[in-house]
């Protein structure tokens, strides 16, 4: 006998797919977020240590750009799943990235 499943239930479970689905994909964001942040302090104590020439200086502000670049992606597809998506949050990283990228740290 086959077993039909009853369209109720169908998209019951299909909504707890897409439930599953933003869970996950908000974890993965916040993990690749915490680990830009990790890597943007590391930056920050290494540069503050140092007087950069000219040359590093411009190193530095491209690095920091792709920072500044991958914040807005990751942004970019937490406001697509809206789970957990702060908008004050992003902004304050965004600026404290800018802040450092401009050497004003």
């Amino acid at each position: 006998m086959i077993h039909y499943p009853h369209p109720h239930n169908e998209q019951h479970h299909n909504d707890n797919i897409n439930h599953w689905w933003a869970y996950e994909t908000n974890r993965y964001l916040q993990d690749r977020l915490r680990n830009l942040v990790i890597r943007v302090n590391w930056n920050k104590r290494i540069i503050c240590r140092i007087h950069l020439s000219n040359n590093d200086l411009e190193i530095h502000k491209h690095r920091f750009d792709t920072f500044i670049k991958q914040l807005e992606n990751i942004e970019k597809q937490l406001k697509t799943i809206a789970v957990q998506y702060n908008e004050q949050r992003m902004n304050k990283l965004k600026t404290i990235f800018t802040k450092i990228r401009n050497y004003e740290n």
